[in-house]
């Protein structure tokens, strides 16, 4: 019963969809299946693109696809981006950077990051065929949910509390191990040989983007979860838009 509670926990966490579990929450637990999250909403985007793109424009189609994912998740991780955007470019020291991110609301900085990252995976999923496109949300959805669990086995920022440095402090390599495990299960049978370099292209951009927030707040927190699994999630689609127009097709295994 906890593992299947674990799950559930999992799925009301990033998601909006009403699922009732037991008062007990075990987030270092739940987070292992992040990436079954992220494929279940994958599927249900890329599914979206490919049927609508048979009768409709690619534009409108991703558009709507986009929409679906961002209604699912309620912009969980647009929100920790448009935080982190705030605080790190609109703070002026550590103290006044975690004063900015503990605000709710979205400053100028925030707003252009989020609009930005909507712009560009809209441009991005717009690009593809029906085919391409659908294996690549699924692929992008899936694979990113792995990288807030990396980003737990830092130390939080000074004096944070909450879900997500509880969660840090709970969080062991086991844990993002077995993650890993889920998510190469649920990506390999159509990805193949991509799936390891999902991984590879994932390092540069998030290695920048952690230390980047270690210098400018002493450590990681919630929100820099959030954008992290946003930088992911556009960084996969990017790169199979690379192959899919400088190789003509992307070698899906189905």
């Amino acid at each position: 019963m906890s593992l299947l509670n674990d799950i559930k926990v999992s799925f009301a966490f990033l998601t909006r969809i009403p699922i009732k579990h037991s008062e007990e929450v075990r987030l270092h637990k739940s987070a292992i299946w992040f990436p079954l999250v992220g494929f279940c909403i994958g599927a249900l985007s890329g599914l979206t693109y490919f049927f609508l793109s048979q009768v409709l424009p690619r534009g409108p189609a991703a558009a709507l696809a986009l929409l679906l994912s961002i209604l699912i998740t309620g912009a969980f991780h647009f929100d920790g981006l448009g935080d982190i955007f705030d605080g790190l470019v609109g703070g002026w020291n550590p103290e006044e950077r975690l004063k900015i991110l503990k605000d709710s609301r979205h400053g100028t900085y925030g707003v252009v990051a989020i609009a930005f990252q909507l712009i560009f995976q809209f441009t991005l999923i717009s690009s593809f065929n029906s085919k391409d496109g659908a294996l690549a949300l699924l692929a992008s959805h899936t694979v990113s949910k792995i990288v807030p669990l990396v980003l737990m086995l830092i130390p939080s920022a000074p004096n944070q509390a909450g879900m997500g440095a509880t969660a840090s402090r709970e969080i062991k390599y086991a844990h993002v191990f077995a993650s890993l495990a889920l998510a190469a299960l649920l990506t390999i049978p159509y990805s193949g040989f991509l799936f390891p370099l999902y991984l590879l292209v994932l390092l540069i951009p998030e290695y920048i983007f952690t230390r980047w927030v270690i210098k400018k707040i002493g450590g990681v927190l919630g929100d820099a979860f959030g954008a992290a699994e946003q930088i992911a999630e556009s960084t996969i689609l990017l790169f199979l838009l690379v192959i899919a127009s400088s190789q003509g097709s992307i070698p899906w295994l189905i």
